[in-house]
């Protein structure tokens, strides 16, 4: 096993997504696209194609799909020495629903209890790996998969703690994978306040701390020892805060095909941000113009853009924005 240091690393579940060709309710469906997708996975790709170094922990199962997403993460060239395959286990799908109910809103139906991913265990979390990490990333998804997931997350987060590296955590709240939102905050809020790098949303907070008020929401996760907080507020852009700097990106305005995988997109391109040295704001900015290329395409990852590409972005609409 290498020694060498990965910029990122993420611990959680890649799926196959089936995503709808056309708008409208899955009933009346004929055609779905295949995509790779899932949260951490999508930030571990993300971050590869900005340039930096990107590892991804999971479990798949030994079929056609599961073959599929090994492969594409290969090909992306994220680490994947520490993808296990289950030869009793199944790679877990999901399906999306784009603009119905809610015209340019998207619904994720999951088909993944049981997959081969929900049975990771505190024995797939190698210390030797997870010590090689400068960040490690999760999402509130990984920690609801099973019981035997949330203790190898926390295994995960003690060692890159112990090894001083950052702990990077999107709440990610998704109400399916809970039993309640009462069990969802009180499993999620001790992750939050080991976490160095948040990224949540007004919706999150609500449920997590009761609190729907921007700047109290900022206030309390910087009181409670966060470094960096990232809120999230969809197509209006985001707010990035510190104790000393506080700052916020408007959206843009384009024509959203799916908002799914945007946040990912968010996270990942904003912790390459910081660690290239880049301020608060510069990161910000170029996350936002990452989720916005997200979203006008089907599929969570075939967007996510390269350092020119965001370059690109970011001078077109120079002057447009603010």
């Amino acid at each position: 096993m290498s020694t060498d240091n990965l910029h990122v690393i993420c611990l959680g579940e890649i799926l196959v997504q089936f995503n709808a060709v056309t708008p409208g309710p899955l009933r009346h469906v004929t055609y779905f696209e295949k995509h790779a997708a899932g949260s951490e996975a999508n930030v571990a790709v993300c971050v590869k194609r900005q340039g930096l170094s990107s590892g991804f922990v999971t479990k798949l199962g030994s079929d056609e799909f599961g073959k599929f997403l090994y492969n594409w993460l290969r090909g992306e060239g994220v680490d994947v020495s520490q993808i296990k395959f289950d030869p009793e286990g199944f790679t877990g799908i999901y399906f999306i629903q784009r603009g119905f109910p809610v015209p340019g809103r998207s619904s994720v139906i999951y088909y993944r209890r049981g997959s081969a991913a929900s049975k990771i265990t505190e024995s797939d979390i190698v210390e030797e790996y997870f010590s090689r990490a400068l960040i490690l990333h999760l999402s509130g998804i990984t920690p609801a998969l099973s019981e035997s997931v949330l203790r190898a997350s926390l295994k995960a987060i003690d060692i890159v703690k112990k090894n001083e590296a950052k702990l990077s955590f999107d709440t990610n709240i998704r109400p399916p994978l809970w039993k309640s939102m009462e069990d969802a905050r009180k499993t999620l809020l001790p992750i939050v306040e080991k976490s160095d790098i948040l990224f949540t949303d007004i919706d999150d907070s609500k449920i997590l701390i009761g609190e729907s008020d921007i700047k109290k929401i900022i206030q309390h996760y910087l009181s409670i020892g966060i470094e960096v907080v990232v809120l999230k507020l969809g197509p209006k852009g985001a707010i990035a805060a510190t104790k000393s700097s506080y700052c916020e990106v408007n959206g843009y305005q384009v024509n959203v095909i799916d908002p799914i995988g945007a946040g990912d997109a968010l996270a990942g391109t904003f912790l390459t941000g910081l660690l290239k040295g880049y301020t608060i704001e510069k990161s910000l900015r170029r996350a936002i113009a990452a989720g916005t290329l997200v979203v006008t395409v089907r599929g969570d990852q075939e967007n996510l853009p390269t350092e020119d590409e965001i370059e690109a972005f970011l001078k077109y609409y120079s002057g447009k924005q603010d």
